[in-house]
């Protein structure tokens, strides 16, 4: 990893040495409000408040430095200032998931508040015709979903993670090189290292997958396309393990359907093959990955988005398992105040099988103005 950072600072500091051709920038600043409401009954046995608040301030700087035709230095910052219960008490190894590297800092660390700084996007690229390279911090994209993408061995979503819009990157290379409707990807750092084919067919569009995954070897296959009007994804990966027992399959399918009147419907299922024994009170530290998308062997999505106005969007997700034990409720009001100015207000409500019976976990009711600089 060292050798990679290496050839990623040289590779940008001579893109920015010789890139005198154009700037380009763009900045967004907003303010999410989080107020949490937890289980009384369980607020005795883990010692949390029956509720509290958190705050954030968020400062996102994208630049964006070319040179001709062929060359570009890309950077993203972000710089977060945290305030409330979370941070004071390291809620859910709050501190512990900022996940500091050598492009991350931390420059204010104080009992009620904290600045933390992340440098999620750093890379190089090289494009002519149909080869396009990077080196660097980026977004592998391999996903076909909209959410639960086994196919994302690099960057793995977090569907719960509502306020990382731009979704986190990785230190990799990545080589792709398009013609007609082929397109073949190669991209690879200390811990994956994977193959992407893609191709057209008969209005379908499919990729298959061949890589090592930390010590697993995987092979996937995934489509996007029609069945009349509803759109029609699904993608699987299976993960072979040294141990045999450990052999994983994860699969996904979803259909999505937008009416004339502007409502969108959205409908998915994931199944994975190695669901471990659910942990109520761990489920917000659960490590998401390509292999561990849920916690549940079987997972369902509903949604519903609707434009109620122009300038004005509602809508809902709910996510369960099959055995009842897990219920997630996401309500939204989207609302464009003006051209660079939106309000965001919504809910997150969560509830487990606790002493035997489905119980409200907790409630958080968040707002986010967002002013796009």
């Amino acid at each position: 990893m060292k050798e990679l950072k290496k050839l990623i600072l040289a590779f940008g500091f001579i893109a920015a040495a010789q890139a005198q051709t154009s700037f380009e920038q763009d900045a967004y600043f907003s303010n999410l409000n989080n107020f949490t409401f937890f289980n009384p009954k369980l607020s005795s046995l883990t010692q949390f408040p029956n509720n509290w608040n958190d705050q954030q301030f968020h400062f996102r700087w994208n630049t964006h430095l070319y040179h001709g035709n062929n060359l570009a230095l890309h950077t993203s910052l972000r710089n977060r200032l945290f305030t409330g219960y979370a941070w004071q008490e390291n809620l859910y190894n709050f501190k512990e998931q900022l996940e500091l590297d050598f492009l991350d800092l931390i420059s204010i660390n104080t009992k009620n508040s904290g600045l933390h700084h992340q440098v999620d996007r750093l890379y190089a690229q090289w494009e002519k015709g149909t080869i396009n390279v990077r080196i660097g911090r980026q977004r592998i994209n391999w996903g076909i979903q909209n959410y639960w993408n086994s196919h994302d061995l690099f960057n793995q979503i977090n569907f719960l993670n509502f306020d990382y819009i731009e979704n986190p990157g990785s230190d990799a290379i990545r080589v792709q090189y398009f013609r007609r409707n082929n397109a073949v990807e190669i991209a690879f750092n200390k811990d994956v290292q994977a193959g992407l084919y893609k191709f057209n067919l008969k209005s379908y569009d499919f990729q298959f997958i061949l890589a090592k995954y930390f010590k697993d070897y995987t092979l996937g296959f995934g489509w996007a396309g029609q069945l009349k009007d509803a759109g029609f994804k699904g993608e699987f990966n299976y993960f072979k393990s040294p141990v045999k027992e450990d052999n994983t399959l994860v699969g996904s399918l979803s259909f999505d359907y937008s009416f004339k009147n502007g409502i969108y419907l959205s409908t998915g299922c994931l199944y994975r093959n190695q669901a471990e024994e659910f942990n109520p009170l761990n489920l917000f530290n659960t490590e998401i990955t390509a292999k561990s998308p849920m916690p549940f062997k079987y997972n369902f999505l509903y949604q519903i988005v609707y434009p109620i106005h122009p300038l004005v969007q509602i809508g809902a997700t709910v996510i369960h398992d099959a055995d009842g034990r897990f219920v997630f409720v996401n309500p939204q009001l989207n609302i464009s105040i003006t051209e660079s100015l939106d309000l965001l207000v919504g809910s997150q409500m969560t509830y487990l099988k606790l002493f035997d019976k489905l119980e409200d976990f907790n409630q958080i009711v968040f707002t986010r103005l967002q002013w796009s600089l």
